[in-house]
């Protein structure tokens, strides 16, 4: 039996192989050239269309038939696992779609002195690539360029560049520098996410915008300056602002010290702005009082925090991680307290919510394993599911109850009713009208519905379980879309 399918296999992959070197159907416009196939466009230049998979070396040609070759295709050299060294002629303006996406083994790439459009995922995964040079005439490096080229030591951008797309060097853990051209003008959202050997960076004169989380996870990244001659952002003591210093964009992960004082000037905190800062200890937020989502999400080295008088909202996911975390004074002002505020502050043993403070969103306190007392305004009109009282023991497994978590309320509707549902211990009760409500209804005559009535109230809900699994909001986000898409 164990021949037999070894024998199948061999059979089916000889087949693949033959086929594979087989002239493709001259009627489905797909032609042969050695080992690559091509297709003659309407205007007759001509299009690469695939690539042998078992090729190690390979040189596309200026011309096959005559005719010029222009345009390398989407897809066209993806999953060449074999692949180890290619050279794209001059001819050659166009690198389609993930051309060379998953060349796991490409060490070595030429690529024309000058072209016209490189398209999005152009080298995906290519986890062995050391070093590329861009050509000339490129006007904006699309996303995912060098999504995850883990080995990417080297890029040299063109001058002409003006714009660096979503993810184009997600995860290029090995690159320590990159020289920006002074014509780029915008870095989108997650650039260089993940480039954990980037120590320092300098932005150009002429970049306008700049894209959320364009540094998390830059682990060694200590520095960013600005240009002087720079309109939109400025540097600070190596911290990225705006040029006005109204708004603090981005801290560095790997910046010395462990305290930070936040300039007077300075208002507002952008998204992810302090993200993984984790030799930060202590910082003085001054008058900052409007915070993005993520602001100091993983920032473990942080004890204590005072949020300034005039802070009306703390955002999504703004403490989350934050392990060391013991000590958290919040103002009067204080309206709302988002998803996943305080999400496993495993060090969070008190907190007082003051009065005025409206909402408090789910999972806000999820996982905060030593808070067992925590005290209520009866100002809350909405607490979020999972906000307090439970915790989970890891991403996969279903939530569970603290014992002993007490809250601490006067009278209070929304308070009452999810102290009841949840099986906390509460130390208040329901508004009045309540009690003179279920009073009324009281009786002989409507007994039962007034057990059930008791039985809905008491009963403990399901706590759905919570998907946070230490990434930030904003991943959380886009993990969402891509589902959705």
């Amino acid at each position: 039996m164990r021949k037999n399918k070894i024998g199948i296999i061999f059979g089916a992959v000889l087949a693949f192989n033959m086929f594979s070197v087989l002239p493709v159907n001259a009627e489905d416009g797909v032609l042969d050239y050695e080992q690559l196939n091509y297709k003659i466009a309407d205007d007759g230049h001509v299009i690469i269309t695939n690539c042998y998979q078992s090729e190690k070396e390979c040189v596309i040609p200026e011309e096959i038939d005559d005719a010029p070759v222009t345009e390398i295709a989407d897809d066209a050299f993806s999953e060449c696992y074999f692949l180890e060294s290619l050279t794209v002629p001059d001819s050659v303006r166009i690198i389609g779609r993930q051309a060379f996406s998953a060349c796991s083994a490409l060490k070595y790439i030429e690529l024309p002195s000058e072209i016209d459009e490189i398209r999005a995922g152009a080298f995906d995964g290519c986890s062995v690539l050391e070093s590329v040079k861009l050509p000339k005439g490129i006007k904006i490096l699309p996303e995912a360029t060098f999504y995850e080229c883990t080995s990417l030591k080297s890029v040299v951008l063109p001058e002409g560049l003006e714009e660096i797309g979503s993810e184009s060097f997600f995860k290029c853990s090995s690159i320590a520098d990159v020289d920006l051209p002074s014509s780029v003008t915008t870095i989108s959202d997650y650039a260089f996410q993940g480039c954990q050997a980037l120590k320092s960076i300098d932005l150009p004169e002429n970049v306008e915008n700049i894209g959320g989380y364009i540094f998390q996870e830059c682990k060694s990244l200590a520095n960013i300056t600005v240009d002087d001659e720079n309109t939109m952002f400025a540097d600070k003591d190596g911290v990225l602002f705006t040029k006005d210093g109204n708004t603090l964009i981005r801290y560095p992960e790997a910046k010395t010290g462990s305290e930070y004082t936040v300039p007077n000037d300075c208002t507002q905190i952008a998204n992810g702005s302090f993200v993984d800062a984790v030799n930060l200890k202590n910082i003085d937020l001054n008058n900052a009082t409007v915070y993005g989502m993520d602001t100091f999400f993983r920032c473990t080295g942080i004890e204590s925090i005072k949020l300034p008088d005039g802070t009306k909202d703390i955002s999504s996911s703004m403490f989350a991680y934050c392990s060391s975390l013991k000590d958290v004074s919040l103002p009067n002002s204080l309206r709302t307290i988002g998803d996943y505020a305080f999400y496993t502050c495993a060090a969070l043993k008190e907190i007082d919510i003051p009065s005025g403070t409206e909402e408090i969103g789910a999972y806000s306190f999820f996982n905060c394993i030593e808070l067992r007392d925590i005290h209520l305004p009866d100002s809350i009109t909405k607490i979020g599911d999972g906000a307090i009282g439970y915790y989970a023991e890891s991403e996969d497994t279903e939530p569970k109850k603290l014992e002993g978590v007490k809250v601490d309320y006067d009278k209070n509707d929304v308070i009452y009713k999810f102290v009841e549902q949840y099986d906390l211990i509460g130390t208040g009760k329901g508004s009045s009208k309540i009690w003179i409500w279920i009073v009324s209804i009281a009786g002989a005559a409507v007994l039962i519905a007034a057990i059930v009535l008791i039985v809905i109230l008491r009963k403990k809900a399901a706590i759905p379980k919570p998907v946070a699994g230490g990434r930030t909001g904003s991943e959380l986000k886009r993990s969402d879309q891509k589902k959705k898409g």
